[in-house]
């Protein structure tokens, strides 16, 4: 039987446990934090519960299958409720209320201008046919650009405009700034601007629109907590407050760990641990060439987040899932992408009390606020404006709500770029990884198969497919080509 070590017990890391325990391997997890998640994790503050990051579940059946692949059911394990309003877009001069329901986008956008309706269903059209030949490549590795050729991706090559941005594509529908602005946001999930992300990633918003979003009870983070019952419960080993220090190889083979200065053999190392991180980190500099500490500083990183989680003596009558647009959210993309702190910002805010009671105790909510901002590269003291940037953020929701919250917060937690990258070990504190432009997909990411090292795998964000919870979960899928 062989001996896997998986490091980091994120989605990636415990998808692709979950799975391996169940084909008979002897599975052991390593996770530095003193539970399971990574950034998926459930987070305490005072009481108040919070996921720690993603909120977002859509393209539900990855994680089915991933589920199926280790012989269980997902809805034996999670309680999913699906959301009827998706979000609330909160633009300068409109507000959309996007719902499951595409007969409804579509009066509600033929109401705000004659034609955007028309617009809506040939954006929607089109977007069918793209994930219907994009999802089989998506679910496969990509290990080089033979791969090009395969039939799959020909097919695939018309609809695909690969020098077209998200923002550009959604202008041949409708030069409605509020309208591609309403389709184009998502790229955001992969802490891209939508004039900088390639086409192919239209088919987010598609997948919110014809699939749905879903809210798990209790949070996103029962998710992984699910996924470890079950490694453990299959005979797996979970191994918490346990850092890896570093990935042993010899002639480029990996063959065990060392941690806490102690050698641990195993056969396979599956790496869930951020990408550059695990390079910069747990590797010898000695077994690497692509991935070398210069190189990986000159590759291309995502924006981070700087986060407020509020506990609130209230519940705010507001939707879910909410984004608070800048007034010039063009102008503020550029500003974000070329590192600068603009007084315009927009906000992301999750309001999963109004949905699900378990988050707080009767009559009080948690509150989580995101505020998308540069990365550490940026060079910004984000410490230093800690207090500025959580007074502006909360002067926008007072503004925007018609409340002033600062009466309601009984608990409060920050995190910024920098805590990402010290207490989460996120390079840069990049909390959507490597970039997905060009130059960094496909053939191009690092591979599920690692090409440097024999026996090390690759799963998580950093890797093909991407990043995001369902591409996440996907990787540790394609590992079966391998494993």
């Amino acid at each position: 039987m062989k001996k896997i070590a998986i490091i980091g017990a994120g989605p990636g890391g415990l998808s692709a446990g979950m799975v391996l325990v169940t084909k008979g391997y002897e599975v052991h997890v390593f996770e530095k934090d003193d539970r399971v998640g990574g950034r998926n994790q459930r987070m305490d503050v005072s009481g108040y519960q919070f996921d720690l990051g993603p909120t977002f579940l859509m393209y539900l059946e990855i994680l089915e299958d991933v589920f199926k692949e280790a012989g269980e059911n997902l809805r034996d394990h999670l309680e999913l409720i699906q959301l009827d309003e998706l979000y609330k877009l909160r633009f300068n001069d409109v507000t959309f209320n996007m719902n499951k329901n595409k007969e409804k986008n579509y009066l509600m956008y033929e109401e705000y201008q004659k034609g955007l309706g028309d617009a809506y269903v040939k954006w929607y059209q089109a977007q069918e046919k793209k994930l219907k030949l994009a999802a089989p490549i998506l679910k496969k590795p990509f290990p080089n650009y033979t791969h090009f050729f395969r039939k799959d991706v020909l097919r695939m090559a018309p609809y695909v405009h690969p020098l077209q941005s998200v923002y550009k594509n959604l202008s041949k529908f409708s030069k409605n700034e509020a309208f591609i602005h309403s389709l184009s946001f998502q790229a955001k999930y992969l802490g891209m601007a939508s004039y900088k992300a390639p086409s192919l990633f239209t088919i987010l918003p598609f997948l919110e629109h014809d699939l749905g979003l879903y809210h798990v009870k209790g949070g996103l983070n029962q998710i992984s907590e699910q996924m470890a019952k079950i490694i453990q419960a299959k005979g797996g080993h979970l191994h918490l407050n346990t850092p890896v220090e570093e990935i042993l190889v010899k002639d480029q083979k990996a063959y065990g760990l060392r941690i806490s200065n102690e050698t641990h053999l195993f056969d396979e190392v599956i790496i869930n641990a951020d990408f550059a991180y695990a390079m910069d980190n747990l590797v010898s500099q000695d077994n690497l060439k692509k991935y070398k500490k210069e190189k990986l500083a000159k590759k291309k990183y995502s924006v981070s987040t700087f986060m407020l989680y509020l506990g609130l003596d209230t519940i705010l009558d507001i939707n879910h899932h909410e984004i608070i647009f800048s007034k010039d959210y063009e102008s503020y993309l550029k500003g974000l992408m070329n590192d600068e702190l603009i007084d315009d910002f927009s906000l992301y805010v999750h309001n999963p009390s109004k949905t699900d009671p378990s988050y707080a105790k009767d009559g009080h909510s948690s509150l989580y606020v995101l505020m998308p901002v540069p990365n550490v590269a940026s060079t910004i003291d984000f410490e230093n404006r800690k207090d500025e940037l959580t007074q502006k953020a909360i002067k926008l929701l007072n503004q925007t709500y018609g409340i002033k919250i600062e009466d309601h917060i009984v608990a409060k937690k920050v995190i910024t770029p920098n805590d990402w990258q010290k207490n989460h070990n996120v390079y840069l504190g990049a909390v959507f990884n490597l970039a997905h432009n060009l130059g960094q997909m496909l053939n191009r990411r690092p591979q599920n198969k690692f090409e440097e090292i024999d026996h090390v795998y690759l799963v998580g964000g950093g890797t093909h497919p991407g990043s995001g919870l369902p591409t996440i979960y996907q990787s540790a899928l394609i590992l079966k080509n391998y494993l």
